[in-house]
């Protein structure tokens, strides 16, 4: 995947040390757009205080069949390219497993990361509802984004107004680039894998997320080696990584690390 460019977006003072994070889905290439604008900005605003924060969306081209190690890979060459040594990493949900991919495989390349409403596998009732999800990508089903949107939010009485927002966000840039992420992390899972990652590691997860569930986050937890645990209880998928705590949280993590 030499070929597959990753732009990416800086929020925060120029000479901090650099903090690469890698978006959630639709994890769109280049600028977020719309309400992911909004959201992105109030997710980086504690890692920007101490940090020059690179945001960065999904590879543009991934060929489907692309493993989520090989997108990892991707990541990998673009943190050896643009900077000077290892850098912190932070993703968020499908962000957040190429993150800990990347950890991994790559170990030497990541000084600390922070893991936002993700784990080391997908959760049973995530996957079905990616699956799902890839399946309207491949029909062009302009329901696929609000779908998402509501499993996500896990809030009965918000889904109407969820999937009225929803209509109005802008369709995904390369439907099939994002199919091909969808389908990588359906087979993404790095539990046998976590004992190389020696950086120092926070997990924030939420305790009503129906992707990645608290015990499966517990468990990826139990298996890093240097790993601290924050669970917000009653928060969903989508709006663990708005706790007002999340900001601070993060923040205070990332002051404590070199």
């Amino acid at each position: 995947m030499s070929d597959v460019l990753v732009p990416a977006v800086a929020y925060g003072h120029p000479a901090a040390p650099p903090l690469v994070y890698l978006r959630g889905l639709p994890s769109e290439p280049g600028r977020a757009r719309g309400l992911d604008a909004l959201t992105e900005r109030i997710i980086v605003r504690g890692p920007a205080r101490s940090r020059r924060v690179h945001a960065i969306g999904r590879p543009v081209r991934i060929r489907p069949g692309t493993s989520m190690a090989g997108i990892a890979d991707v990541y990998a060459d673009l943190i050896r390219r643009r900077f000077d040594g290892p850098a912190a990493l932070m993703g968020v949900s499908t962000g957040a497993s190429i993150a800990l991919q990347l950890a991994t495989d790559h170990p030497e390349l990541v000084s600390s990361l922070v893991v936002a409403a993700g784990a080391a596998t997908l959760g049973a009732e995530g996957r079905a509802v990616q699956r799902r999800y890839s399946d309207l990508l491949a029909d062009g089903h302009k329901e696929a984004t609000e779908q998402l949107a509501v499993a996500t939010m896990d809030a009965p009485l918000l889904a109407p107004a969820v999937r009225v927002a929803s209509r109005v966000v802008p369709a995904p840039a390369d439907r099939a680039g994002l199919r091909a992420l969808v389908e990588a992390e359906d087979g993404y899972d790095v539990r046998e894998s976590l004992g190389r990652v020696r950086v120092p590691v926070l997990v924030v997860s939420g305790g009503r997320d129906r992707f990645y569930p608290p015990a499966v986050a517990a468990d990826t937890v139990r298996r890093l080696p240097d790993a601290t645990h924050i669970v917000y209880p009653n928060r969903s998928h989508a709006g663990t990584p708005l706790h007002p705590r999340f900001a601070g949280d993060v923040g205070a993590f990332l002051r404590r690390q070199p």
